[in-house]
């Protein structure tokens, strides 16, 4: 079964709350409503063709990057709640076709908490998507510490998806370099960080997904290992061992960067994903048959186009 774990949809009535959380009069949401990745019947129609045109027998939503994070609780409750009865509601049309990962009110714990339970009980969701950082706060907090620990208790899918907020550096984001290097960063600065706080370690029951391959991780396997005494516990094991706990998916098209990022953590920890509707066309199909034709083996190849990701959610 072809599964891509990257996928996004934006319910109309959510975006319209984050609107109003937000006040920017919409100019926060405009891109994604401008992609036609919302839940209108047409987008849903168009969707389902495109995951027929390049072979996709189920897409895991997530509404990252737009993520209902406030200061004010009852809002993002109100928010994130909005989200995961729409993504629900859509499943149960589609139930062969779409699956979804729970929007979470964080930074507000509790309340996320038990969010995540009632979409994982109630909505049948296999787990939760998340930003790479809440408002400026990184994933390791200690603060977040009650939410990991409920996700191992579920073995929940954890999918760490960019803010767009290139990690803070208003260099990146004056030069316009966040889409380009500034997502790679989070991804990799969250993931380190989760390495650093010993979340992996600690909560091993948690099926962590990092978009794009983890950014920056694989290509920097020889100085993560090389320099972990600067940066992870003495007691840790090495960012080679940590990196092989978790799984990535494939939006990044590139044969080498495919190539090296099985050769640092295996195939079998690549799944598929094609960051629908943010890639469609020529460049979806391009983001599976790169894939095909990136030299891995035959088994390979296959494994990680049409098994992979069935097995790992």
């Amino acid at each position: 079964m072809r599964v891509d774990v990257h996928a996004h949809l934006f319910p109309a009535l959510y975006l319209d709350l984050l609107d109003d959380l937000r006040g920017d009069g919409g100019a926060g949401t405009q891109g994604v409503r401008a992609l036609g990745g919302g839940d209108s019947e047409r987008e849903l129609r168009l969707r389902l063709a495109a995951m027929d045109a390049v072979g996709v027998d189920v897409q895991l939503l997530s509404t990252c990057p737009q993520g209902p994070y406030t200061g004010d609780p009852t809002a993002s409750v109100e928010a994130a709640r909005c989200a995961n009865i729409a993504l629900a509601h859509i499943v149960e049309q589609y139930p062969e076709r779409l699956r979804a990962l729970a929007t979470l009110p964080l930074p507000h714990i509790l309340a996320s908490v038990d969010e995540l339970n009632r979409a994982m009980e109630q909505d049948g969701m296999p787990g939760a998507a998340v930003g790479t950082s809440i408002l400026g706060r990184p994933l390791s907090h200690p603060d977040f510490d009650p939410l990991f620990a409920a996700l191992n208790r579920r073995k929940a899918v954890l999918f760490v998806h960019p803010v767009g907020d290139a990690v803070g550096s208003p260099l990146m984001q004056s030069a316009k370099l966040g889409p380009v290097i500034g997502d790679a960063a989070e991804v990799s600065t969250a993931i380190l960080q989760l390495f650093q706080a010993g979340i992996t370690v600690k909560y091993p029951g948690i099926r962590i997904i990092a978009p794009h391959m983890g950014g920056y991780l694989p290509f920097l396997i020889q100085r993560l290992d090389r320099y972990r005494d600067w940066y992870l516990p003495k007691d840790a094991p090495s960012a080679g061992q940590l990196m092989r706990g978790i799984a990535y998916d494939t939006a990044n098209p590139l044969p080498a960067a495919l190539r090296l990022t099985a050769e640092v953590v295996g195939a079998e920890r690549l799944l598929l994903g094609t960051d629908y509707p943010f890639e469609q066309g020529s460049s979806l199909r391009d983001h599976i048959e790169y894939i095909l034709a990136a030299g891995l083996s035959d088994d390979q190849a296959k494994m990680i186009v049409d098994t992979n990701a069935a097995d790992y959610l």
